[in-house]
């Protein structure tokens, strides 16, 4: 009886240290540490979340930017942070793809960094240019299989989303097409405007204005719905490709050890703050999409993602030092 009373008391104890953990932080400000440059859409939406998190706290939330290295240099930077919620991490897709690019990694993707919350993502699109005979995403794979070897797509670089897009549409369509890889995603979009690749998958802030301009024709989205800015533009998937789906998705992640309390008091803070209709507004008119999932959710979506695109670059086989 006396063992158990202890028990008892003791888990009360430890509870409510958890529970007084959770309710002083933050107590100083807090940096979220952003593995891309000013400007690009992580950045931005990172930005207008961190600036709204900072009025719930009564706390300065600072976004700071370290690009570089797909994204190594900063999960390094984050990883090796005392794993006490005053310094977070945005995750994107490269995270789980450099799990399987790189032959090693300073860190462990799944076990160092403790996926807290999906804050948005924006899905890509396959574009082409007009001068390519194909209106239809069938059209397309019909060209690409009566030519093979000859339709040339562009990325930001090797392992990069907009490469590996490329990769599963190759795998998923069973089509033989040739990947130029470039420093810049910017650089190629230059060029699919100009002609000189045939096909390119962008993000719709690119997109859709060329679109609109005539000066490059839209096959399909690559995410699961149609998008809200471009209802017009079908999903890959139901035009033919089915299942395929690549979303440039943007979250936030803590170093592996960091308690779960002070976990669930940021993603609920953050929800809380992504479904503010000022905060949505500001992120729509990025040409992002709004779509939080809660922490266990997107653990699971993390796991299933490093899984998805190993096979992707397996098959592709890429490699980077």
């Amino acid at each position: 009886m006396g063992r158990t009373l202890c028990w008892i008391v003791g888990a009360v104890l430890a509870a409510a240290a958890g529970l007084t953990h959770a309710q002083a932080y933050p107590a100083k400000p807090v940096k979220i540490v952003v593995p891309l440059g000013t400007g690009s859409a992580s950045d931005a939406m990172t930005r207008i979340v961190a600036q709204k998190l900072g009025e719930v706290w009564g706390q300065s939330v600072v976004v700071e930017n370290q690009p570089g290295a797909n994204g190594i240099t900063a999960t390094t930077t984050v990883v090796r942070s005392p794993a006490d919620g005053y310094t977070l991490l945005v995750i994107a897709a490269n995270h789980v793809i450099n799990a399987s690019l790189y032959a090693k990694l300073p860190y462990d993707t799944l076990r160092d960094v403790k996926p807290i919350v999906r804050m948005g993502f924006t899905p890509l699109l396959l574009v082409v240019h007009p001068s390519l005979p194909a209106k239809s995403l069938k059209e397309f794979i019909a060209l690409a299989k009566a030519q093979p070897g000859k339709l040339n797509y562009g990325s930001a670089g090797n392992g990069s989303p907009t490469h590996l897009s490329g990769e599963l549409l190759k795998s998923m369509a069973g089509i033989d097409i040739v990947h130029v890889p470039y420093k810049a995603v910017g650089q190629a979009q230059t060029d699919v405007v100009g002609g000189q690749l045939e096909f390119l998958f962008v993000v719709p802030s690119f997109a859709i204005p060329q679109v609109d301009a005539g000066r490059l024709r839209a096959l399909g989205v690559a995410s699961l719905k149609r998008m809200p800015q471009a209802p017009q533009i079908p999903t890959l998937d139901e035009a033919g490709v089915k299942g395929f789906e690549v979303l440039a998705w943007i979250g936030l992640g803590a170093p592996g050890n960091t308690p779960d309390d002070i976990v669930n008091k940021v993603a609920a803070d953050t929800l809380k703050v992504l479904a503010m209709p000022d905060v949505r507004d500001r992120i729509t008119g990025l040409g992002l999409e709004v779509s939080p999932m809660p922490t266990r959710e997107f653990q699971d979506y993390v796991v299933k993602e490093q899984a998805k695109w190993a096979q992707v670059v397996k098959a592709a086989g890429v490699k980077l030092e």
